[in-house]
């Protein structure tokens, strides 16, 4: 039962897709989601903020956020900043880095109000880190950030395409416990990651991680259905002692034959029969 309070979903997926779009904020109908988690058994979510146009940023939307939170026992554990593969804190004009330095210095904020503990900085496809000096500009520029993100207590954690041995070196070159790694066993797998060998290299370091499965080499499957060993996958992370969130970010299946909703609960129910066998050992 432990296990399963860590369970969480990408906000967006419990509902049609935004103008079609795997994953996006659905600005429109964000509070649906919240009864629909509840009856799905889903106690976490992670927000999405991929445009300024977010009730997370807006104060006085916060008591309705923290009411439905409450009100449904789904706790908001970790932001995913897709804001940040468009707005980049590196290979930009030294205006835009600081524009984009100032929103997140923003989300820092209003993230501690909110309780939530983790902003997760996608470093993945457009925003992908593509040499060395995309790697020591950013974390130049990040660098700037870590004093606010101590003080706030809040953990900035890296998605990224890296090699594992690269992710460790980027993160321990940072020389704070608030920054820490992002681990998605679906981009891993489709990367030919070894997945065991990343894990026990990046262990002290993984702050959450995403559930998703894709075929190697290849794009986003529906749960269980790729080359991602989602069984060996949890098993492992139980045995390293992880106790963060474990977010679904399953691909979504055809809306037109199945609903959102119907995916995510046998998502749930996927995840949760592997964490089952998990406490019973």
């Amino acid at each position: 039962m432990e296990l399963e309070s860590k369970i969480g979903f990408m906000q967006g997926r419990l509902i049609k897709a935004v103008q079609n779009n795997i994953q996006a904020f659905p600005k429109d109908c964000w509070e649906d989601e919240f009864p629909i988690a509840e009856r799905l058994g889903f106690k976490k979510i992670e927000w999405v903020f991929d445009s300024l146009e977010n009730p997370i940023l807006d104060d006085k939307q916060h008591i309705n956020i923290k009411l439905l939170s409450e009100k449904h026992q789904v706790t908001i554990g970790s932001i995913c900043a897709d804001f940040f593969m468009q707005h980049k804190l590196f290979s930009e004009s030294s205006t835009e880095i600081s524009k984009n330095l100032i929103v997140l210095e923003n989300l820092i904020d209003k993230s501690s109000l909110l309780g939530i503990d983790i902003i997760e900085i996608p470093l993945v496809d457009s925003s992908s880190l593509k040499s060395e000096s995309d790697i020591q500009e950013f974390s130049k520029n990040l660098e700037k950030i870590i004093p606010l993100a101590e003080k706030k207590n809040i953990i900035l954690s890296l998605e990224t395409d890296l090699p594992p041995q690269k992710i460790k070196d980027l993160v321990e070159n940072m020389s704070s416990n608030f920054v820490k790694v992002n681990y998605d066993i679906g981009n891993s797998t489709s990367l030919r990651y070894d997945m065991k060998e990343e894990l026990a290299l990046l262990k002290n370091l993984i702050a959450n991680v995403h559930v998703k499965d894709r075929n190697f080499g290849g794009k986003s499957v529906p749960l269980g259905t790729g080359d991602a060993n989602l069984e060996l996958f949890l098993n492992t992370l139980a045995d390293m002692g992880y106790n963060g969130d474990i977010i679904i970010q399953g691909a979504r299946e055809n809306e037109e034959q199945i609903s959102p909703e119907e995916t995510y609960k046998k998502y749930f129910n996927l995840v949760k029969s592997y964490l089952d066998i998990v406490e019973k050992k």
